[in-house]
């Protein structure tokens, strides 16, 4: 995703005008259409202090992929995506959902994963605009989860 557009969409999530997020950059709102349009992009400082207000990475705002957690794949776009380490800092390899103060939150095989992440089928099709048969899906996972750095053998 290119700069200007992962902007305007945090902006649009947030419900925020460009007038309304101007001001809280403390930028002009001429600055912001600027950034949407794609005539420039905003300077380092500045897209600190966006990823700050929108809790995502600098590397986000820029268009690099976003991490996968190394446990079950789930993009790790916004810093509540993140787990935590034991000492509370956010891990940049693992999701909130696996890891927690530095451990995985279940014991589980990578066999009992894919079967939880099944479970949840219908939604991720419709997220997703796909129709994978539960089968199919399970495939997928079982050649996509040995590639992480969790079930890495």
């Amino acid at each position: 995703m290119e700069t200007k557009n992962a902007i305007l969409e945090l902006r649009r999530h947030a419900g925020l005008s460009q007038d309304a997020f101007a001001e809280r950059l403390l930028v002009t709102r001429q600055a912001v259409s600027k950034w949407e349009s794609g005539d420039t992009v905003p300077s380092t400082d500045t897209l600190r202090r966006i990823a700050e207000l929108f809790h995502v990475s600098v590397d986000y705002l820029l268009g690099r992929p976003a991490a996968l957690c190394q446990s079950c794949g789930m993009s790790l776009v916004m810093d509540s995506d993140k787990g935590t380490r034991k000492d509370g800092s956010r891990s940049e390899e693992y999701c909130a959902f696996c890891f927690q103060h530095g451990a995985f939150t279940q014991d589980l095989t990578m066999e009992e994963l894919i079967e939880h992440n099944l479970q949840d089928l219908s939604e991720w099709n419709q997220a997703a605009g796909l129709q994978l048969t539960e089968q199919e899906a399970r495939a997928q996972l079982m050649e996509f989860l040995p590639t992480l750095k969790r079930w890495k053998a």
